[in-house]
C-alpha cells in the first residue's frame, strides 16, 4: 500500500482529486440503498462516505482489507469494486447472519468481484485470526457497542506492525453535531425511547428474543442520548450518538491530533465535485437540525499508529482510576 506521509484531510483530498471522475459508476448501489431484493439487511452507507471510500482504497491499493461486518454487502461492494479497478488486494469481511452473507455473495458474483473477497460467515470474535495480520484498512461496522469495539482493536489493530494503515468506525458522529432522526429524539417505540409506547405484540416479540437468546440482550448496550433543546429551529436535536461504541470513538478521538483523524459529516460539503447532497432526500428517518432530510455521513476515519496511542492512554487511565477507587480511604 502507498505511504501515508500527510494529514489524513490531504490524504481524502488527494485521493478523491485523482478519483472521484470514477464514481459516477457506483450510483447504482446508492439508487438500490432500500431496495429489499437487493439489500435484504438495509444499507445507511451514505454516498458521499462510499465514494471517498472507493477513491481512498483506489488511491492507496491496499494488499489486504478487514470488515466487521459484511451485511447484504453494501458497503463491501464500493470496496471490492475499487480492489477490482487496482486488479489487486482482498477483503476479508466477517457476516453473522447467513442469509445476509447470501446475498452479499450473490452480488460479489454477479459483479465479478469473488477473486477480491474472502466472505466468512459465522461470529467474527470465533472464525477471525488475532494477532498481527497486519491489514492496510481496518473497516469497523457492526454491533455499535463498546465490548465489541474494545475486542475488534485489542484483537486486530492493537498487534499490527503496519504503520501506514487506517482505521474505521461508522454510525458514529462528532460530539458537535445537531441531528434528528424520525422526528426525535427520542425515537418512540425503540430503546432510545424512556417512555415507549409498544405494542402488546412487540413487548411480546422482544421477550421472546430475550429467552432465545440472551447474549443478544447483552451485546445491545444501550445508553441515554443527550436531548438538545429547540434553538432558533424550534426543534430538538441530538448528537446522532447512541451507542457505547460511538462514545468511545469519540473518547479516542478527542485523545488524538486533529491531523490524525476527520469525521467525514464534517467535510462532506466540501467536495461538491461528488455532488454529496444528491441522495439526501433519500435519507429515510434521518434529517438535519432544520427537520430536512440529510445523509450524515456517519464516520469516522483515523491513522492507525494514532489509535494504538490513543487506545492505550484510554486504556491506562481507565486501569488508573479503577486502582484509584480500590484504595482503602483513611
Amino acid at each position: 500500500m502507498k505511504e501515508i506521509v500527510v494529514d489524513i484531510r490531504t490524504l481524502f483530498h488527494r485521493a478523491i482529486e485523482q478519483f472521484g471522475s470514477e464514481t459516477g459508476a457506483l450510483e447504482f448501489l446508492s439508487e438500490n440503498r432500500y431496495n429489499k431484493t437487493m439489500f435484504p439487511t438495509t444499507g445507511q452507507y451514505d454516498w458521499f462516505s462510499g465514494q471517498l471510500l472507493y477513491c481512498l482504497i483506489r488511491y492507496l491499493k491496499p494488499d489486504k482489507i478487514l470488515e466487521m461486518s459484511t451485511a447484504s454487502g453494501y458497503s463491501a461492494m464500493f470496496m471490492a469494486i475499487a480492489l477490482k479497478k487496482n486488479g489487486q488486494g482482498k477483503l476479508d469481511t466477517y457476516e453473522l447472519d447467513a442469509k445476509a452473507a447470501n446475498a452479499a455473495a450473490k452480488l460479489f458474483k454477479q459483479h465479478q468481484l469473488v477473486e477480491f473477497v474472502n466472505l466468512h460467515v459465522g461470529d467474527a470474535r470465533k472464525l477471525s485470526k488475532p494477532g498481527p495480520l497486519d491489514y492496510d484498512i481496518y473497516f469497523l461496522d457492526s454491533l455499535h457497542t463498546e465490548t465489541f469495539a474494545r475486542w475488534f482493536i485489542e484483537t486486530h489493530v492493537m498487534p499490527t506492525n503496519r504503520r501506514n494503515a487506517l482505521f474505521h468506525m461508522h454510525d458514529i458522529l462528532p460530539r458537535h453535531a445537531r441531528v434528528r432522526c424520525w422526528n426525535a429524539p427520542p425515537v418512540e417505540g425503540t430503546p432510545l425511547d424512556p417512555n415507549s409506547r409498544l405494542s402488546w405484540n412487540q413487548k411480546l416479540k422482544r421477550a421472546m428474543r430475550a429467552l432465545i437468546n440472551p447474549k443478544q440482550d447483552q451485546d445491545d448496550e444501550q445508553i441515554p442520548i443527550r436531548v438538545y433543546p429547540p434553538a432558533e429551529t424550534g426543534v430538538q436535536t441530538y448528537d446522532g450518538n447512541c451507542t457505547t461504541e460511538a462514545i468511545l470513538g469519540n473518547d479516542l478521538a478527542a485523545l488524538m491530533k486533529p491531523e490524525d483523524y476527520v469525521f467525514l459529516c464534517d467535510i462532506a460539503n466540501d467536495y461538491p465535485q461528488l455532488s454529496p447532497r444528491k441522495y439526501d432526500s433519500c435519507a429515510i428517518g434521518r434529517t438535519d437540525c432544520n427537520n430536512v432530510p440529510m445523509e450524515w455521513n456517519e464516520s469516522w476515519w483515523c491513522k492507525v499508529t494514532a489509535l494504538k496511542a490513543a487506545y492505550h492512554f484510554l486504556r491506562l487511565r481507565n486501569h488508573q482510576v479503577l486502582e484509584s477507587s480500590n484504595m482503602p480511604h483513611p
